[in-house]
C-alpha cells in the first residue's frame, strides 16, 4: 500500500536519458517503485497520461535565506516547480558571522528576529517555523569578511587582512562547513568582498575543499572585465582544488555581447584539464527589476557600497512623488544622486589602481545613463527597452535625470527598470553549455511584490520559460536535457545523490507538468504571475501544489552536506 501512485506518466528521470512511460509510487517520502504497469494499491492514484513526471527543480542560485524566515511556505518557488534551493549566494548569507556582528545583521533585517550567528542556530530557527521547500545552505564570504574586518569604510576596504583576521575568517568557514554548509559563495562585485585579492579567496576555498564542499561566485565583473573575471574564477578553483560554479553567467551591455562564446570556451578548456567548473543562468535579458525611483533614494542605487543605508521594506509612494514635484527638494535629490555616483566612481578608480598592482582588474561601477533600461511604463510604452540616455533623446531632453523624473511622475510611480541588457544569442550560447544549470537569482515569497519593490519575473517564470521557449518553441534544448539542467546537474554539483533524479529510494521531490501546456506568464509589468501547465509538485513525498493551487504542507527540510556526519 503506497501513499501516491502516478499512472502512465512520461518519466524524464533527470539524467538526460530519453523519457520513458512508467508508473511511479511514493511511500514514506521517497520513490518506492517505478515500473511499466505497477499493480500496487495506493492511498491516492493520479492519472499522469500526457504529463512529464520529472524530479523537482533544484535552484542553485537564490537569496531565500532571509525571505524563507518570513515567507516559509515558499509559494512562489513551489508554484514554479522548485523543490530545493541553494541559499547564501553572492557572498551574502544569513549566518556565519561573529557575535559582535549580530547587531549589524539585526539592523539589516528588522523584519526577522535574528537570534543566531551560526548555521546551526539558523537551521534550528527554520525547523521551528517549518518550511515549504528544501534549503541547501552556503556560507557567504562577504558576510564573513564584514563581520571580521568590518564593513567597507570601517576595515573591510583592506585588501590584505592581518594574519589573525585571516585565521578568524577561516575559522568561520570551518565552523559553517562542520555544521552542514554545502560550500562558500563570493560576491566579488559587492562590498566588502570586492576588495579581496584572489589569494584570500583561494585560502578560504581550501578550507571548504577539505570538507568536500563547493564554491559558487558572483564573479568580479559581468561586463567589461567578464573574460578576466572568469579566468580568475577558474584560477581559484584550480588552486584550491574545488568544484565551482559561475553564478548567473551573463554578459551585460551591448559592447560586451558575444563574450560568452569565449567564457564558455574557457570553462570547457578548464574541464578538459580536470578543473571541475560549471555555471548557472537565468534566461532573461535584464539583470534586475526595480522601481525607477530607486535612483533618487539614498542607498537604493546599484552603487551603494559607500553608504550602507538600510532600505525600508516599504516607502510611501505618494510622499516620494510629492518630493519629486517640489522644485527645491528635486534639486537636492538630483544633486545627491549625481554626487553618490561621482563619489563611488572616484573610490572605484582608487580601488582599480590598487588592485591592478596585484594583477587584478576590478569591475567598473554602474553608470545608470547607459546601463539601466525601462522595462515597464504605464504612460510611455514606447520607452520600454530604452536606456536612460535614449529616454532623454526620445523626450528631447538634454539631462537624463530630468527625463527619467518626468517619466516617473507621468506614471504616478509605476515605472520599472532593469539593468545590464543581455542579448538572446548569449543566453542561448550559455544555455547550450552542457555544464549550465537553470537558476533564478530570486528570493522565495508568499505574497505579491509592491510598486516600489517589484519582483523580477525570473523568480516565477524561469523554468517554465526554458521549457516553453527554448524546448517547445525554438528547439534549443531537448526536453530531457532541459530537465537535466534543472534537476540532476545541480543535484550532482551539490552532492545530493538522492535528489534530482527519479529512481527507487530517492526522495520524492517531483514536478509533474504538461509539456505542451507549460507556459511562463510572468513579465516585468506583472512579475508575480505563476506559470501554467505545472500540475503537481511534491516535496519529500507530500503534495505541495496541485493544478495551480498551493496546499498547506510544510514538508521542506534544511539539508546538510553529506560529509558532516550530522
Amino acid at each position: 500500500m503506497y501513499d501516491i501512485l502516478f499512472k502512465n506518466g512520461c518519466v524524464a528521470d533527470g539524467t538526460g536519458n530519453p523519457w520513458f512511460r512508467a508508473d511511479l509510487a511514493v511511500a514514506e517520502g521517497k520513490i518506492a517503485a517505478l515500473g511499466r504497469r505497477l499493480t500496487c494499491k495506493a492511498g491516492r492514484v493520479i492519472d499522469a497520461s500526457g504529463l512529464v513526471v520529472a524530479p523537482g527543480f533544484i535552484d542553485l542560485h537564490t537569496h531565500s535565506d532571509r525571505t524563507i524566515m518570513t515567507n516559509n511556505r515558499a509559494t512562489s518557488s513551489i508554484m514554479a516547480g522548485v523543490t530545493t534551493e541553494a541559499v547564501g549566494n553572492c557572498g551574502s548569507s544569513a549566518y556565519g558571522f561573529t557575535p559582535a556582528h549580530l547587531e549589524s545583521m539585526r539592523e539589516r533585517w528588522p523584519d526577522v528576529e535574528v537570534d543566531w550567528t551560526d548555521l546551526r542556530g539558523y537551521r534550528e530557527g527554520l525547523g521551528e517555523r517549518g518550511i515549504g521547500i528544501n534549503i541547501a545552505p552556503f556560507v557567504g564570504h562577504n558576510t564573513i569578511r564584514a563581520s571580521v574586518l568590518g564593513p567597507e569604510g570601517e576595515g573591510g576596504e583592506r585588501m590584505i587582512p592581518p594574519e589573525g583576521e585571516m585565521e578568524e575568517m577561516k575559522g568561520l568557514v570551518e565552523e559553517a562547513m562542520a555544521q552542514g554548509a554545502f560550500g562558500m559563495t563570493t560576491g566579488l562585485w559587492y562590498p566588502p568582498g570586492r576588495n579581496a585579492l584572489t589569494g584570500e579567496v583561494v585560502e578560504l576555498c581550501r578550507v571548504v575543499a577539505t570538507h568536500g564542499g563547493a564554491y559558487m561566485s558572483h564573479i568580479r565583473g559581468e561586463a567589461g572585465v567578464l573574460i578576466e573575471s572568469v579566468r580568475e574564477f577558474i584560477e581559484i578553483c584550480e588552486k584550491a582544488d574545488i568544484r565551482g560554479c559561475v553564478s548567473h553567467h551573463k554578459a551585460m551591455g551591448q559592447q560586451n555581447w558575444g563574450k560568452p562564446s569565449e567564457t564558455i570556451r574557457l570553462l570547457e578548456k578548464a574541464r578538459r584539464r580536470g578543473v571541475d567548473v560549471m555555471c548557472d543562468q537565468y534566461p532573461w535579458n535584464y539583470s534586475s527589476a526595480a522601481n525607477l525611483g530607486r535612483w533618487f533614494i539614498s542607498g537604493w542605487g546599484r552603487n551603494q557600497g559607500i553608504e550602507g543605508h538600510y532600505i525600508p521594506s516599504e516607502i510611501d509612494l505618494e510622499t516620494f512623488l510629492s518630493d519629486l514635484k517640489n522644485p527645491e527638494l528635486w534639486s537636492r535629490i538630483k544633486r545627491e544622486a549625481k554626487e553618490r555616483y561621482d563619489v563611488e566612481a572616484d573610490k572605484n578608480e582608487e580601488r582599480r589602481r590598487a588592485m591592478e598592482s596585484y594583477g587584478i582588474t576590478p569591475s567598473e561601477i554602474v553608470n545608470p545613463r547607459g546601463f539601466e533600461y525601462i522595462t515597464h511604463s504605464k504612460t510611455h510604452p514606447e520607452l520600454v527597452g530604452k536606456r536612460f540616455f535614449e529616454v532623454a533623446e526620445a523626450l528631447e531632453m538634454e539631462d537624463y535625470w530630468e527625463a527619467i523624473r518626468r517619466v516617473l511622475l507621468d506614471d504616478g510611480g509605476h515605472t520599472f527598470t532593469g539593468g545590464g541588457g543581455m542579448c538572446d544569442g548569449d543566453i542561448i550560447t550559455i544555455l547550450r553549455f552542457p555544464g549550465c544549470a537553470v537558476s533564478t537569482d530570486s528570493s522565495t515569497s508568499d505574497c505579491p511584490s509592491t510598486v516600489m519593490r517589484p519582483a523580477h519575473p525570473r523568480g516565477y517564470g524561469s523554468y517554465a520559460k526554458v521549457l516553453q521557449r527554448y524546448v517547445r518553441e525554438e528547439g534549443v534544448l531537448s526536453l530531457e536535457d532541459a530537465v537535466r539542467k534543472m534537476t540532476c546537474l545541480p543535484a550532482s554539483f551539490l552532492g545530493l545523490n538522492n535528489r534530482g533524479i527519479i529512481r527507487p529510494g530517492a526522495w520524492a521531490d517531483l514536478t509533474v507538468f504538461d509539456p505542451d501546456g507549460i507556459e511562463n506568464r510572468a513579465t516585468f509589468a506583472e512579475p508575480d504571475t505563476y506559470p501554467t501547465g505545472i500540475e503537481y509538485v511534491l516535496v519529500n513525498g507530500e503534495i505541495a501544489a496541485e493544478r495551480g493551487e498551493r496546499s498547506d504542507t510544510l514538508s521542506g527540510r534544511v539539508l546538510l552536506h553529506a560529509t558532516t556526519g550530522l
